[in-house]
């Protein structure tokens, strides 16, 4: 793990555990994602989310949603950081915008979980 953020550390180390206890290899992938260089860090904006999602999918982003674009359908983001506005845009479609704990909780073994990178 390279990131010395403790918070990133935190949910990085969650997913792993939760990878490891539920068997969903997803997880493992969302965490080296999430743990990995800076320079490789995802970053994904709400037009993007809306281009690819389904009405009602779940998706995970393992870095941070930017609230570029328009959206246009109710779907379901889990994500380490939101920004203001991707947040307001998710939701105000009917959406959500959870943060990891929050989206491992709701989907904790990654059935039916879209990873966006």
């Amino acid at each position: 793990m390279t990131t010395s953020n403790p918070i990133l550390r935190h949910a990085a180390v969650m997913l792993e555990r939760a990878a490891k206890k539920q068997e969903a290899p997803i997880w493992n992938e969302a965490s080296r994602l999430l743990s990995g260089e800076t320079k490789n860090r995802v970053e994904v904006n709400v037009g993007r989310i809306s281009r690819i999602a389904e009405d009602g999918q779940a998706l995970f982003v393992p870095g941070k949603v930017l609230g570029t674009g328009v959206m246009e359908k109710k779907v379901v983001v889990g994500a380490f950081s939101f920004s203001e506005s991707a947040k307001s845009k998710l939701e105000s479609v009917g959406g959500s915008a959870l943060s990891v704990e929050q989206f491992l909780k709701k989907y904790p073994k990654g059935s039916g979980v879209r990873l966006v990178k």
